[in-house]
């Protein structure tokens, strides 16, 4: 993490709406992008997961047993996290087959907050926000 005192790398040279993944970081910029990746890192039980993924090859049993939690709650929560593209599933001969590993995709997320300020006026102009939300902002 670069403060201001500090030299920052540099982030890619065109700065555009979606996910992409350049080395081991993972930029994310626009709304509905955000939302997504945030979403998907908003369980403590996905983090942990992905903090195991780090240190060791774990596949959903091993998850679940060290999670105390059941397999089916452990897939559902790698799941989501494959679909944010946080982790992938790597495929390794077990002792039963073949054993289905959770490894981490990348070791850095950068939200690119600046994208908004283009995106915000011309969204509101589109569409105000969901009555959910409305709901939630009043509170």
């Amino acid at each position: 993490m670069a403060f201001r005192n500090e030299k920052a790398e540099p982030l890619p040279s065109k700065l555009r709406r979606g996910i992409w993944i350049e080395g081991d970081t993972m930029y994310v910029a626009g709304e509905e992008f955000i939302e997504k990746v945030a979403s998907a890192l908003a369980s403590i039980t996905r983090l942990r997961i992905l903090g195991l993924a780090f240190k060791e090859d774990m596949g959903i049993e091993d998850l679940a047993s060290r999670l105390s939690q059941s397999k089916a709650n452990i897939s559902t929560h790698v799941k989501r996290l494959e679909e944010a593209n946080i982790v992938r599933p790597v495929y390794l001969p077990g002792q039963r087959g073949v054993k289905k590993i959770t490894k981490p995709t990348i070791k850095e997320i950068r939200i690119l907050l600046s994208a908004l300020a283009e995106e915000v006026e011309e969204r509101m102009k589109e569409a105000p926000l969901p009555p959910e939300e409305v709901a939630e902002n009043d509170i």
